[in-house]
């Protein structure tokens, strides 16, 4: 969940392996709950969040799904930070869900 995020109450991500970016994507890096270095990438028009990857993990970028010109076909395979999950949106019961950060593999 992405409760800092443009003021949504969801941010749904899904990593790609294998990502092609057409455009230009200006970015920031910060470091994470667990010490990782964050990058966020966004619209260097409009700021509208496009993806995430962590430096430790460079083999996986997410993806923001609402960055993608049809979301239909994105389904929710797990949650994670449910710690920060509020009452108006609470965390899917049905899928994998993780208080932090998914676990090392």
């Amino acid at each position: 969940m992405g409760l800092l995020e443009a003021g949504r109450k969801r941010t749904s991500y899904f990593s790609y392996p294998l990502l092609e970016l057409e455009g230009s994507c200006n970015t920031y890096t910060v470091v994470g709950s667990d010490g990782s270095h964050v990058t966020r990438g966004f619209c260097p028009n409009c700021g509208s969040p496009i993806l995430s990857y962590v430096a430790e993990v460079p083999a996986v970028t997410f993806i923001k799904a609402g960055s993608l010109d049809d979301p239909s076909w994105v389904r929710a395979e797990s949650s994670y930070w449910n710690r920060s999950a509020r009452d108006w949106s609470p965390v899917d019961e049905r899928i994998p869900s993780f208080a932090g950060n998914p676990p090392a593999s």
